[in-house]
């Protein structure tokens, strides 16, 4: 055999597999690359898209951009993403979505943390998207409400109550905001706000709420995207005030009480949504998951420093008592 007919025949074996080996590309938005609630969330993308056969330096680039807590970045990274030709958005919350949205007109988009993301019209329905966005969420209005009850539950006579908000997301994120107002005034109790923008911000932000006169805090998702949540508990202790997080690891930070669904787990199905529609599954087609299994977590030995008694209805419903 001739050389160069030998070069082409080689070629022309080798080229299923080269096709084989195509290379993904995910463009990720994020409020920041770092902290605890990002290492959590991250790792189970990661794993999700494990899951569906996709692996960073394999055949897996994941183009990942973080706005450090200034929503407005995210409409430029959108774009540079869009420019880079990804596959697939993952852009977990509102102000990410919306800027993948209309970075251009086809990419698809995975969320993640949407609290209703038909309200925000970036689906028809949960059933059938309709639309090239899809994904998964860790939210709902219900669940605030049920900290709330099990707050009240823990702190006998409970009528105030703090809520940490993250400055940077104030805007972005007013669907939690309205269903924590919602439920606090279904309830009969009064919320007190209480603004952070860095970890400078936390002790003042837990005076305010204890010379407001307020009996327990709430660290709900709006203010531990941040990565404050060690301070939060901290926080919490030093000014006695029993605290309920949505994310299931704050308790084991120090937290008296966390309930929500498992951060790491949701981020996973996120994943998965993303490798399906790498696969050629269409997103409009593809429903929109909530959270269906909730974990809640008891931290006795913060009930102890805060002299609090953790009833025997909550305790019966917890899946982890820390002592």
């Amino acid at each position: 055999m001739r050389p160069f007919t030998a070069i082409v025949l080689a070629l022309a074996l080798s080229a299923p597999a080269a096709a084989q080996e195509r290379v993904a590309r995910v463009g990720v938005l994020s409020w920041r690359d770092a902290g605890p609630y990002y290492e959590v969330t991250h790792n189970g993308f990661v794993a999700g898209l494990r899951d569906e056969g996709f692996v960073e330096g394999k055949n897996l680039v994941l183009l990942e951009r973080s706005a450090d807590f200034d929503p407005e970045r995210f409409k430029s990274q959108a774009r540079e993403l869009a420019e880079a030709k990804v596959d697939v958005f993952f852009a977990p919350a509102t102000p990410m979505a919306t800027a993948a949205w209309y970075a251009d007109r086809k990419t698809p988009i995975v969320i993640a943390n949407i609290l209703d993301p038909v309200a925000n019209e970036f689906v028809k329905s949960l059933a059938r998207p309709g639309t090239r966005v899809t994904g998964v969420t860790m939210m709902n209005k219900e669940l605030t409400g049920k900290r709330m009850q099990m707050l009240m539950q823990t702190v006998p006579g409970l009528k105030r109550v703090g809520a940490i908000v993250d400055d940077a997301m104030r805007n972005s994120c007013k669907q939690e905001l309205d269903a924590m107002d919602e439920s606090a005034k279904q309830l009969g109790l009064t919320l007190v706000r209480a603004h952070v923008g860095g970890p400078a911000d936390v002790d003042p932000a837990f005076r305010k709420l204890v010379d407001a006169g307020v009996q327990a805090v709430l660290t709900t998702i709006t203010s531990t995207r941040n990565g404050l949540d060690k301070e939060y508990a901290e926080a919490s202790l030093k000014y006695r005030l029993p605290s309920m997080s949505e994310l299931d690891y704050s308790a084991t930070m120090g937290g008296l009480l966390s309930y929500g669904p498992d951060a790491g787990e949701v981020f996973r199905r996120a994943g998965h949504y993303v490798g399906r529609i790498l696969k050629g599954e269409k997103p409009a087609e593809m429903p929109v998951e909530e959270p269906s299994k909730f974990r809640l977590s008891v931290n006795l030995k913060t009930a102890k420093a805060l002299g609090v008694t953790v009833p025997p209805s909550v305790l019966l419903l917890a899946d982890q008592v820390i002592e």
